[in-house]
């Protein structure tokens, strides 16, 4: 009798754990704007960046416009899940999954190699990103986006 007692006990902890880690996954939906004044970038690649992100479960639609100080324009546009899995964001190969609170992207293109960890902010109102560049190496960017 006791041992059931107890081994209740754990299954009803390991529900609660597995509860927990599902809820400290964000969902980062919504249209976000580049605040420069908080942000550190290192790269001097880009003056602008907007993104329109939509979530649904483990589902993922992104819009990343980038506007470079030379005045030139990037969208990236990718639907993604969250496993892992690679997907296509057409000219870049993009994967997505959680660690932790953090949403981390890693996309590969031509020559480029960037892993981005996206944190929402506990007010909901901000995303920070660190953008740390493995090919070519450089110095990591500091980026917070606020919700428009």
């Amino acid at each position: 009798m006791r041992q059931a007692g107890i081994s209740f006990i754990c299954v009803l902890g390991l529900f609660a754990a597995l509860a927990n880690a599902q809820q400290s996954k964000p969902n980062l939906s919504g249209k976000w704007q580049l605040n420069s004044s908080k942000s550190e970038v290192h790269s001097g690649k880009t003056s602008t960046i907007n993104l329109i992100i939509e979530q649904n479960g483990a589902s993922i639609h992104v819009v990343r416009t980038s506007n470079a100080s030379d005045g030139k324009q990037t969208v990236t546009d990718f639907n993604c899940t969250t496993d892992g899995k690679d997907c296509d964001g057409k000219g870049t190969k993009v994967s997505l999954w959680y660690d932790g609170a953090s949403l981390v992207e890693m996309d590969i293109t031509a020559g480029v190699v960037t892993k981005n960890n996206m944190t929402l902010a506990p007010d909901g109102k901000s995303i920070s990103i660190t953008v740390t560049y493995i090919s070519p190496q450089a110095d990591a960017d500091k980026l917070v986006l606020d919700k428009t």
